[in-house]
């Protein structure tokens, strides 16, 4: 038995960035991002582990609800000992900024802070650029 944890599951689908991250200026992946709502691994007779996953989205009209549950299905199918991978939407989850991880919550603070004392440096390139 390959002895594939929700740790292991977990730090997986933290491989999938997610945009909304990206827009931000700072990548963070589905677990970071506090999307993963469930994990079950359970034994599947002498074969191996079959693994599902709930995941949810930072926006309800998300359009890339597709992609991330092709990807999280793929990444997770790989793992050694891994006969099937069940990934579903979590309808219930209602996203809010608290459900970042907190080193997440202290990348995207320190970048806003590092942002926000360049922006008068900003002004002043975008001044002389229009001269």
């Amino acid at each position: 038995m390959s002895g594939v944890t929700e740790a292991r599951v977990r730090d997986e689908l933290n491989g999938i960035i997610d945009p909304c991250s990206i827009t931000a200026g700072v990548p963070a992946g589905m677990d970071d991002m506090g999307l993963i709502s469930d994990i079950q691994v359970s034994d599947d007779g002498a074969d191996g582990q079959r693994i599902s996953v709930k995941i949810g989205l930072t926006d309800p009209t998300c359009m890339l609800l597709g992609a991330f549950a092709n990807e999280a299905r793929e990444r997770l199918a790989e793992l050694p000992g891994v006969t099937g991978v069940d990934v579903v939407l979590d309808h219930e989850m209602e996203w809010t900024p608290d459900m970042l991880a907190p080193h997440y919550q202290q990348r995207l603070a320190d970048h806003r802070a590092r942002r926000r004392r360049n922006l008068p440096l900003l002004a002043v390139i975008a001044r002389e650029g229009n001269r």
